[in-house]
C-alpha cells in the first residue's frame, strides 16, 4: 500500500514537472487570436489590420435606429453631425460612414477589402 502511494506521488510529480516545463515557454510566445479575420496580419496590433484606414482603425460599428444614428470611428463613438478625423459625420449606411471635410466627402467603408461584383448569368441558372 505504501509503494502504491509512493508511485502515485512520483507520477503526480512527473506530470506536474512536465506540465510546468511545457508552459514555461508560454510567456515569451505570442498568442494568436483564433477569431481574428483572415485578412488581418498576425503581427498587426488590434485595430491595425487590413481594412483599417491609413491613420487608424476606421469604422468598426454603425448603429442606426429611428431614435439615433451613430458610428464607432477609430474607437470613438460619433453621432450623426459629430466630429471625427477632422471632419463632420454627415451620413451613415450599412456599408459605411460619410465625413464632410474641407469641402469634400470622405467615405469610410466598414469592409474596404470586400469587392462586390454583380452576379454572373451562369450563377442565375
Amino acid at each position: 500500500m505504501r509503494t502504491n502511494l509512493l508511485r502515485k506521488c512520483l507520477l503526480t510529480g512527473c506530470f506536474a514537472a512536465a506540465f510546468g516545463a511545457a508552459h514555461a515557454q508560454a510567456p515569451g510566445r505570442i498568442l494568436i487570436d483564433p477569431m481574428r479575420p483572415a485578412n488581418m496580419s498576425e503581427a498587426a496590433p488590434a485595430g491595425q489590420g487590413a481594412g483599417a484606414g491609413a491613420d487608424g482603425a476606421g469604422v468598426q460599428v454603425i448603429l442606426t435606429s429611428p431614435e439615433r444614428k451613430l458610428a464607432l470611428i477609430d474607437g470613438k463613438v460619433v453621432p450623426l453631425g459629430g466630429d471625427a478625423r477632422g471632419g463632420t459625420l454627415v451620413g451613415l449606411s450599412d456599408a459605411g460612414a460619410v465625413l464632410h471635410k474641407d469641402g469634400s466627402r470622405d467615405v469610410l467603408l466598414m469592409h474596404p477589402a470586400i469587392d462586390k461584383k454583380p452576379p454572373s448569368t451562369a450563377a442565375r441558372r
